[in-house]
């Protein structure tokens, strides 16, 4: 027989990682998912320095859970955390589930703390929440950058939220561009 048996992704959860000194973690971590036969649906994963965070949405057939999670635990140290999550009670599987509004948000030569706090209002008040986020000061002092990526399971008015955000930056004197996962660059503002 040539069939093949298709394993069933009934377990899922979130990973959160944490540590410093292992520049690997990631392939790692991938790799052990790899080998248990799981799939990472969604990923987000920082460093500053030596110091690292990470979020993992992932799936994985339930009868290889116990054994995943004893693998993962068997690296851990004083510089290397694990914590597992179920997503039972969560209203969205994921904060990236398929059937939401995925937007990143690019913004630039912001001079002052209040311009950002402000955009971070705008989101806020037409529900799109902030599910990554980056800051980087610009060379010369000319302010600092932010790479958001945002997200919804709301109906919203996209042109009203685009308006909302240019008079932003008009008012503050940035740049900002918008991009919808589904299409290209929605506007530059």
């Amino acid at each position: 027989m040539n069939a093949q048996h298709k394993l069933k992704l009934d377990k899922k959860f979130i990973l959160k990682v944490a540590g410093s000194d292992h520049p690997e973690i990631v392939t790692t971590i991938t790799e052990i998912l790899h080998r248990f036969k799981g799939s990472m649906e969604v990923s987000r994963f920082n460093r500053v320095k030596d110091h690292f965070t990470g979020v993992f949405a992932v799936s994985l057939n339930s009868m290889y859970f116990k054994p995943f999670v004893a693998c993962l635990e068997s690296l851990e140290s004083a510089k290397l955390r694990f914590e597992f999550h179920t997503t039972e009670n969560c209203q969205s599987s994921y904060p990236f589930d398929p059937e939401n509004i995925v937007f990143e948000i690019d913004a630039w030569g912001i001079k002052n703390q209040a311009a950002s706090i402000e955009l971070l209002r705008i989101l806020s008040r037409n529900h799109l929440r902030v599910d990554n986020i980056a800051t980087d000061a610009m060379p010369n002092r000319q302010g600092y950058t932010i790479n958001m990526k945002v997200s919804t399971d709301h109906v919203i008015d996209v042109e009203l939220v685009e308006r909302e955000l240019q008079a932003l930056a008009e008012n503050e004197g940035f740049y900002l561009n918008m991009l919808d996962e589904e299409e290209d660059i929605k506007e530059a503002i």
